[in-house]
């Protein structure tokens, strides 16, 4: 736990800021810049939960799904095309008589041409159809159809989590903070105002703040950040949506008074 004159924001400057008491902690070389660069340029989106893919990840699911949905519905499509068929043959061929035995057909039939003319081939070996034969039809026909509508179903939802996830993506580039903090504490039953009122005080809302050991939107700590459990330790620091997921879920933890001694005091 960090001890509270230790935390960055325990010291709060009229324009909000923090203030450590020693310029030369607050500045910055060269090679950091040029480092912070290259961070910042790898920076997008991250999943709007720790256990959702990857933006990419997510639209190569949507296109295996949408292939997959096509796939099914040409075989809905066939499937129906041979149930519809096998009950004109059925009819034609005047399978169950009176007495429940088989007539056979006065005069030879053609298969329905939508028909798959190998199935029909099949059906009329004995000359008849069965209403056996159709029911079993029809079970694969209503299978085939609950299969595409699954993968209907699938697909829409991933497009649906694809234009959430660009969303997203899209305020964490223009810094859009607030947008961000709503869905975060949603999810850790978080109060927003609070949450963005402790970041203001941290960093006034900067993604690329540092003030010594501590950085970004929330001022964590490296430490912090590789701790493990941070499902978000392999994204950036200075990534503003995952700071501000772990500061969320941090705080729903109970952690702020100990992470935040001071900040946290003053925002909730």
């Amino acid at each position: 736990m960090r001890a509270p004159t230790a935390h960055p924001a325990q010291a709060i400057t009229a324009a909000g800021g923090t203030s450590r008491g020693k310029d030369s902690v607050r500045f910055r070389t060269l090679t950091l810049t040029i480092a912070l660069a290259v961070l910042l340029a790898g920076i997008v989106a991250a999943p709007a939960l720790a256990g959702d893919p990857s933006l990419p990840k997510l639209k190569q699911q949507l296109r295996h799904a949408k292939q997959s949905r096509q796939q099914a519905r040409e075989r809905g499509r066939a499937a129906a095309a041979d149930l519809a068929g096998a009950r004109d043959l059925f009819a034609a061929t005047d399978s169950v008589g009176d007495a429940g035995s088989p007539a056979p057909a006065a005069s030879p039939v053609t298969p329905p041409a939508g028909m798959d003319q190998v199935l029909a081939a099949s059906l009329l070996a004995d000359g008849v159809v069965t209403a056996d034969e159709v029911a079993a039809l029809q079970t694969r026909s209503l299978a085939a159809s609950r299969v595409a509508h699954r993968w209907t179903v699938r697909a829409r939802r991933l497009q649906q989590r694809v234009r959430e996830l660009a969303q997203i993506a899209r305020w964490n580039r223009r810094g859009d903070w607030k947008p961000l903090i709503a869905i975060a504490c949603k999810e850790y039953g978080v109060s927003q105002a609070g949450l963005h009122r402790m970041m203001m005080l941290e960093s006034s809302g900067q993604r690329t703040a540092d003030s010594g050991p501590y950085h970004g939107l929330f001022q964590f700590m490296d430490r912090e950040w590789a701790a493990s459990w941070n499902e978000w330790r392999d994204h950036s620091i200075y990534d503003g949506w995952s700071q501000i997921q772990l500061a969320a879920k941090a705080i729903g933890r109970g952690m702020g008074p100990s992470i935040w001694p001071l900040t946290y005091r003053m925002a909730f």
